[in-house]
Parts: structure tokens; C-alpha cells; sequence
């Protein structure tokens, strides 16, 4: 498995699970609110792994 193909869909989703956890956290309660940036983050992330990577810089002509 090659691990830089899917590097940034990783990244992506690991921050948006950061960030829902830290405003689901403050008070103990998942609102209604909380539920829709939760949903925003997991297409977030998909989004991010629709898109293909760039080529690396090398590979690019100058």
C-alpha cells in the first residue's frame, strides 16, 4: 500500500476530526449544531480524497 496516495486524505480527515471533537467536548453534549459539522467535515474529507494529488514538483516542467 502505498501511503503518500492517500497522505492528504488522512491529513484532511484527521484535522476535521480534531475540530469536531474539540466543539463536541466543551460541554458534554452533541447539539443539533455540532451533528451538521460533523456531517460538513466527513464530506469535507471525502471531497478531499475525490480530488487527485498533484504531481510531485520533479515531475513538473519548469
Amino acid at each position: 500500500m502505498q501511503v503518500g496516495k492517500y497522505a492528504k486524505t488522512v491529513v484532511a480527515a484527521l484535522f476535521a476530526a480534531v475540530v469536531v471533537a474539540k466543539s463536541a467536548v466543551t460541554d458534554g453534549l452533541i447539539t443539533p449544531q455540532e451533528w451538521i459539522d460533523i456531517v460538513l467535515a466527513v464530506l469535507t474529507s471525502l471531497g478531499v480524497w475525490v480530488v487527485p494529488n498533484a504531481k510531485r514538483s520533479e515531475d513538473l516542467p519548469r
